[in-house]
């Protein structure tokens, strides 16, 4: 299967370059025979997506955020590429390590219909790679804690995540002490009423350009930038804390 072919279908398009739709594709890693890979969900939106599990099986129909078939055996130990398309509004890290720690890259966030990522990478430690690639995330409401403990990730550009909708960004980056590289410089902020702890302990970062930020709505920004010790430069004088 993989990126080539199954990344871009022809067709009625939902936010993507050209209006063709894109998969959600992800890398996951198995290190016995027989070993099953659950992408976990929660219960919100409503799901009708395809997956291809990259190897050579029959394709799962999703229709639930705790369909079945949402987990599936490998026979063969390795890196296996995920395809997901359809309608997949969410993944959700939370309660489960022992996923979450199989998934090594996401290469395409896809136009899959995403309305939340709270949680969505939670603990992925292994999470060494993250492309959010060609998507639309214009209905997406909550990123909080989305990338909290992806202490593999050193470098994340983000300027392509439509966050106009987001209300909530609390934790988001919550423990990321591997990163080096974060680029948010195009987050659109304006309904964010929440940033919480948002780079509590990003404790390598040096930059972080803030310039896009609206503030004017947000209510709590404690322990914002706690404990990112290596900030050399970051500008927060346009802020307005009057919320």
């Amino acid at each position: 299967a993989g990126v080539g072919k199954i990344g871009r279908i022809g067709g009625a398009g939902t936010g993507s370059a050209g209006g063709a739709i894109e998969a959600f594709i992800s890398v996951w890693a198995t290190t016995v025979e027989s070993e099953t890979i659950t992408i976990p969900c929660q219960n919100v939106g409503t799901f009708n997506a395809v997956i291809d599990w990259g190897d050579g099986t029959p394709t799962s129909t999703i229709t639930t955020y705790n369909d079945a078939d949402l987990a599936h055996v490998y026979a063969d130990i390795g890196e296996h590429t995920i395809s997901i398309t359809g309608v997949f509004p969410n993944i959700y890290m939370f309660g489960d390590a022992a996923n979450a720690a199989k998934l090594k890259k996401v290469l395409n966030l896809g136009t899959v219909g995403w309305t939340t990522l709270q949680n969505g990478f939670r603990g992925c430690t292994n999470l060494i790679e993250f492309t959010v690639g060609s998507t639309d995330t214009s209905a997406l409401t909550n990123v909080s804690v989305m990338f909290s403990f992806c202490t593999g990730l050193t470098s994340l550009d983000l300027s392509a995540l439509n966050t106009s909708s987001v209300t909530d960004m609390s934790f988001m980056f919550y423990s990321c002490t591997g990163l080096t590289s974060l680029d948010v410089s195009n987050f659109n902020t304006s309904s964010v009423d929440t940033m919480k702890e948002m780079f509590y302990r990003c404790s390598n970062l040096t930059n972080l350009d803030l310039s896009s930020f609206v503030t004017t709505s947000v209510t709590d920004m404690s322990a914002f930038l706690y404990q990112c010790t290596a900030l050399t430069s970051v500008d927060v004088s346009s802020f307005n804390t009057s919320s």
